[in-house]
């Protein structure tokens, strides 16, 4: 075996023996903790794009659609991801093992949807005319395309989510413009989406320090430290600004 094949196959055993050591396996939690909190935005609030509406008004309404990209009310901010990184092992996925993004009234439904990486994704048209999903992983300032598959009739298809390098996912429709989303890969099911109040809560940790990050898909990435105890609650606070 020549020099260069030797390296290439060294180079692949320790990607694959990294791959499988960072897989994550569920199981049984015993004693779990948990960790509860808010996020907030400080300062003036971005307006939210407007899009004319320009195709299919009988389904997809008239006028402008608001693309309100940071949702604040009361200084808490709505659909920022919490989540627990690099945790190998824990509690089931639960309802991520099947989770359904749904095309109605030509929006995608939820805003942020939460995906188990590397698993198939429902796409459900709940609309009568047809539907383009085009979706990116972002890459830092890159945008590569993962999938893009027409729909033309209501019901369900279905599409893996293969993510190479990030968590981060951009959804649009390449029939309506206007039609905007996004979806956070999970590594492991220690995931939430802050609710119109900002508030968060990630149970059955298994004890131990975790790195809990907080991401929004405008206003960036921000990271902290927590310590679980058994049996008992953590709080940890975010706060953005523009």
């Amino acid at each position: 075996m020549g020099k260069s094949l030797i390296v290439l196959s060294g180079l692949f055993s320790v990607t694959l023996a990294a791959s499988t050591a960072l897989a994550y396996e569920a199981g049984t939690v015993s004693g779990g903790g948990s960790v509860t909190g808010k996020v907030s935005f400080k300062g003036a609030v971005p307006e939210p794009r407007k899009m004319a509406v320009t195709k299919d008004q009988a389904v997809c309404g008239n006028g402008t659609r608001e693309l309100v990209e940071v949702a604040v009310k009361n200084g808490a901010l709505r659909n920022a991801v919490i989540y627990i990184a690099g945790i190998a092992n824990g509690k089931p996925w639960g309802n991520l093992d099947a989770p359904v993004l749904e095309q109605k009234g030509c929006q995608f439904i939820p805003d942020i949807l939460i995906v188990k990486k590397d698993a198939d994704l429902a796409i459900r048209n709940s609309d009568p005319v047809l539907h383009n999903i085009h979706t990116y992983e972002i890459i830092g300032t890159v945008r590569r395309t993962m999938f893009n598959v027409g729909q033309p009739d209501q019901g369900d298809i279905k599409q893996p989510v293969k993510m190479r390098r990030s968590n981060m996912v951009k959804m649009e429709c390449d029939a309506h413009d206007f039609m905007h989303g996004w979806a956070f890969a999970a590594d492991n099911p220690y995931v939430a989406v802050t609710g119109e109040d900002g508030s968060f809560a990630i149970d059955d940790l298994p004890p131990g320090d975790y790195e809990l990050k907080a991401w929004h898909p405008v206003l960036g990435e921000q990271s902290t430290k927590v310590a679980i105890k058994g049996n008992a609650a953590a709080s940890a606070s975010f706060e953005f600004t523009k």
